[in-house]
């Protein structure tokens, strides 16, 4: 494990997550398991990173965060130092390893995941589809009809989206092995390649290039990185390893003067590249990841491009163009005009108008977030807590809502030099109507409508319920719009012409939301928006201070072709507030 990338609060809280996991699997005392998953949550939220804590003090410091005690002291220290925990290893060595992803079908968790083992020996997805088909489900305490449906549902998604991982899990491995790879003496160059470079929501596998002086150097030091649950190949210039994620990451050593040439083949998109390769045909040259030469693939002659991508696209006459846009949906003929876009940066973002704070199901205080966003160099940012008739998530309430308001004053006043709207992610009903009536509404400077509930209804009826939600006059913004959580709920169906027309109509913004389990509008869906005359907002949603981060936000954003001027949270906040008073219609 690469200690300098694993020592974050976040991993920290992840490592306790799963634990607290594990005894819920084993039937272990409630207190024991609820400690872990309190300081699991005090640490997401926590202003400080861990290392820095202990930097300062040591044991006696960690015990500062709120719910850790001496046995968790230890176990965090155990963490910092070696990068591991041997408990929770002991730990999962006791579970069989199925049962997570088990427990990551949609409605499952770790309860019913137990119920499952105990009761009839499952141990993988392919044991619950068993247990379910035989109807050994049918009848039982807690599992009623509408729940088994659900997990059948739940299920399939499961299965469709077999080996494929969350963008920023994948991220979080390839700059792992591009920091081990970049400290190997004589290396030259790393990066990574592949969708994730093109900045897919989801990832198969990762693709690192590298160059140098000694490549068993390279080779070496890559396969014997931490955190590796198999070797699957290795070579003299190639090598394949299984990270503990089950994420597969392959590195091939390149010469630095071909380097250019493997960075664009290996990146992608294959419909992309073999366009490349018809230009490169159409005008007498061959194209592949050693370089562009004269001639055809039988016979080679000078070599006119390798060492960089501007030089690859340079030979058949087209300037560099963004991995993002690699998709083979445009971008050859934009670039041949001279029309590609200037694709919105994350330094361009001077804004977040949606995150989370304790008045709802936030880690952190109101103060706390805004802190860290005028820390994170933002002009202004929305607080825009719950509104929703789900029990379990605290909130604003119609009754409440000048408690809340209040709230909000009172962070202005203790974070000077950033300005805070009072904002609220209202749920959109069944019927389309908000579950904060209209007098409510008009206090808040920022109003993001969202769907949390009633995934399944028909196609007309998501779109009616989203065109009279965002036709609303005190309704802002449309977040998260098609309602997925990669990986576990596909998006609803709805007719999203319709839905955009009507958002254009009325001045009301589509959001990106930029949690990496959600990265939603997706691509194609902020493409179509912006099309009709939309506005976009990138927003964190974060519930932490750490998940203020906006970079898979950004890269939707590029796929989808948007400047910062398609983008709400890049104006400057005098120009933000002209157009937040102008937008509704």
């Amino acid at each position: 494990m690469d200690r300098m990338e694993d020592m974050s609060n976040s991993s920290a809280a992840a490592a306790l997550q799963t634990i607290a996991k594990i005894l819920t699997l084993q039937e272990e005392n409630p207190f024991k398991i609820r400690a872990y998953e309190r300081v699991a949550q005090a640490l997401e939220g926590h202003a400080e990173e861990i290392e820095s804590i202990y930097a300062r003090g040591g044991v006696k410091a960690l015990r500062e965060v709120p719910g850790v005690g001496e046995d968790i002291a230890l176990k965090l220290e155990e963490f910092i130092t070696t990068g591991k925990i041997v408990y929770l290893e002991k730990k999962r060595a006791e579970v069989p390893a199925g049962l997570f992803d088990v427990m990551e079908i949609p409605g499952m968790g770790p309860k019913k995941t137990a119920f499952l083992w105990k009761t009839f020996t499952v141990t993988g997805i392919e044991d619950v589809e068993k247990v379910v088909a035989a109807g050994k489900l049918d009848g039982l305490k807690g599992w009623g009809e509408k729940s088994i449906e659900n997990l059948k549902r739940g299920i399939e998604v499961r299965k469709s989206h077999a080996g494929r991982f969350l963008r920023d899990i994948a991220l979080h491995e390839a700059e792992r092995v591009l920091r081990v790879l970049r400290k190997v003496k004589g290396c030259e160059r790393a990066e990574y390649a592949g969708s994730l470079r093109r900045g897919k929501e989801t990832v198969g596998d990762i693709d690192v290039l590298a160059c140098g002086s000694d490549a068993e150097a390279l080779i070496e030091a890559f396969v014997a990185m931490g955190d590796i649950a198999d070797v699957l190949a290795k070579g003299d210039t190639r090598a394949a390893v299984r990270f503990e994620s089950g994420l597969q990451c392959d590195l091939r050593v390149v010469p630095a003067e071909s380097f250019g040439a493997a960075l664009q083949y290996f990146t992608g998109s294959k419909e992309h590249n073999v366009r490349l390769r018809q230009r490169g045909i159409e005008r007498g040259v061959t194209i592949n990841e050693y370089g562009v030469h004269k001639g055809s693939a039988e016979i080679k002659g000078e070599l006119l491009a390798s060492e960089t991508e501007e030089d690859v696209y340079a030979a058949v006459g087209l300037p560099w163009i963004p991995p993002t846009l690699r998709e083979n949906r445009g971008e050859f003929d934009a670039a041949a005009e001279g029309a590609l876009p200037i694709v919105v940066e994350e330094r361009d973002l001077r804004g977040d108008l949606h995150m989370h704070s304790t008045f709802s199901d936030g880690a952190a205080t109101m103060v706390e977030m805004a802190r860290a966003a005028k820390d994170a160099g933002l002009e202004y940012i929305a607080i825009t807590d719950h509104a929703s008739p789900m029990g379990m998530v605290r909130g604003i309430k119609d009754a409440n809502v000048d408690e809340y308001l209040a709230a909000v004053d009172e962070a202005r006043a203790a974070v000077p030099g950033i300005h805070i709207l009072a904002g609220a992610e209202v749920d959109i009903l069944q019927d389309g109507s908000l579950y904060l009536h209209d007098d409510t509404l008009a206090k808040l400077a920022w109003v993001t409508a969202s769907i949390h509930g009633y995934f399944a209804l028909s196609k007309e009826e998501q779109t009616a319920r989203l065109v009279k939600a965002v036709s609303h006059p005190l309704v802002h913004c449309l977040s998260h719009p098609s309602a997925r959580e990669l990986l576990r709920r596909d998006p609803i169906d709805a007719d999203w012409d319709a839905v955009f027309a009507a958002a254009a109509e009325h001045g009301t913004a589509i959001e990106i939301n930029a949690s990496p389990q959600r990265l939603d509008a997706s691509d194609v869906l902020a493409r179509r928006a912006k099309e009709y005359g939309c506005m976009l907002t990138i927003g964190s949603d974060a519930h932490t201070m750490q998940g203020l981060s906006k970079i898979h936000g950004v890269a939707t954003a590029q796929r989808a072709w948007l400047t910062k001027g398609d983008v709400v949270t890049c104006l400057e906040r005098d120009v933000f507030q002209k157009w937040l008073l102008h937008a509704k219609k």
